[in-house]
């Protein structure tokens, strides 16, 4: 198949999981071609996806740089060089709708575009009055609309009313390259525990309750924390790092293209945001071998699995956590059954061979005019793990 691919290209989980998707597809002989404002950040040099670079023209007409309209128009151009079938979207503002409009200045060749939704496009932006008449249209004049867990297509019909649901293909996690090979023990003694967080620093992500929980972990064990990302609360968090005096035992590593090296050598992940509407930095550390300790709203529960896979925690309570914590880190034989659950869920629910599959069902329904449907016996249901 031919898809033109459209998203953000920073660190984001919409970026990350849209370009992800192009290089698996390509992988699978796939003609994919990614139309974004700058390379996507994981989108490798050496990869066969085909990059097309929007540029924006400064024109002292505009107050701001028409991004969106230089965006369709080089869908446009890529569209018709390349015969694409697929405009495949992801956030529904601006991406689907410029696929949208795109596709009806591509006629009479025809081009089907899927919107896929991953959370603040509908959560935050879509919400506000100034998008949602537009985010609606989107949804309802895209010919696939997916959403990457249970809850945010729940969230997204609540949200909107619209009466299409959108489908469920959850996110997906590449095994060959985050996995628990060579992964570091949990130390018994003489080395630090090894704790993380990565993230984009946004208000949602409560970095602070991060520090706090570390806070009370390393006055009882040995421990270090590394932040991963970059974001607009990382000023705020070094001044309560530095306030509450853990300026040696706190690493800021900002962005990296090899963050599975990080989750690897950690022994605990930390997301306790205030939602999420699935959490894909929780599903890279569990193929890693490194349980979760994450919030217990959004979608996080349809990836991490209380006492199984990871530790879910009511969102906004700091000293609860840090107790959990404690427990899971000073039992070296739970811990090992916690990483060893965890990499198996992810290998065995949300392999990206598992996953790209179905969404290759799900183009080829598009384009032969079918039903698409979910597969049957679906393990990424928040039940036990396959026997």
């Amino acid at each position: 198949m031919r898809i033109a691919v459209l998203c953000h290209p920073t660190q984001g989980g919409s970026g990350i999981v849209a370009t992800e998707l192009a290089m698996q597809l390509a992988g699978r002989g796939h003609d994919i071609h990614m139309v974004s404002c700058q390379r996507p950040f994981r989108l490798s040099e050496d990869s066969s996806v085909a990059f097309h670079k929007v540029d924006v023209c400064e024109y002292p007409l505009f107050a701001y740089p028409p991004h969106d309209l230089a965006l369709v128009n080089r869908t446009v151009e890529v569209a018709r060089e390349f015969d694409i079938e697929i405009i495949h979207a992801h956030y529904a503002v601006p991406h689907a709708m410029c696929a949208i409009l795109a596709s009806h200045v591509v006629q009479p060749h025809h081009v089907k575009v899927v919107a896929t939704l991953h959370g603040t496009d509908i959560t935050l932006v879509g919400s506000q009055p100034g998008f949602r008449g537009i985010c609606t249209y989107t949804m309802e004049m895209s010919d696939g609309l997916t959403a990457v867990s249970g809850w945010l297509s729940d969230r997204t019909v609540e949200e909107f009313g619209i009466a299409r649901r959108p489908d469920v293909i959850h996110n997906f996690v590449d095994t060959c390259r985050f996995n628990p090979e060579g992964r570091a023990p949990l130390p018994s003694g003489g080395s630090p525990v090894e704790i993380v967080h990565a993230s984009n620093f946004r208000p949602v992500k409560r970095i602070t309750d991060i520090i706090r929980v570390f806070h009370q972990i390393s006055n009882r064990i040995d421990a270090r924390l590394t932040f991963v990302g970059e974001g607009p609360d990382e000023g705020l968090a070094r001044e309560l790092v530095a306030e509450l005096g853990l300026c040696d035992r706190v690493d800021f590593a900002g962005s990296t293209p090899h963050v599975e090296e990080v989750l690897r050598r950690s022994h605990l992940l930390l997301l306790l945001s205030d939602y999420e509407s699935f959490g894909l930095v929780s599903l890279e550390a569990m193929a890693c071998g490194t349980p979760v300790a994450a919030s217990d709203s959004g979608g996080i529960p349809e990836v991490v699995q209380d006492g199984v896979t990871g530790m879910l925690f009511p969102v906004g309570r700091p000293e609860l956590t840090a107790a959990g914590c404690l427990d899971l880190l000073t039992d070296h034989d739970r811990w090992q059954r916690m990483s060893s659950n965890a990499s198996r869920r992810a290998r065995e629910c949300f392999s990206s061979d598992l996953i790209i599959g179905e969404y290759e069902r799900y183009y080829r329904a598009l384009l032969d005019g079918e039903v698409w449907r979910p597969p049957s016996g679906d393990c990424r249901t928040g039940g036990a793990l396959p026997e």
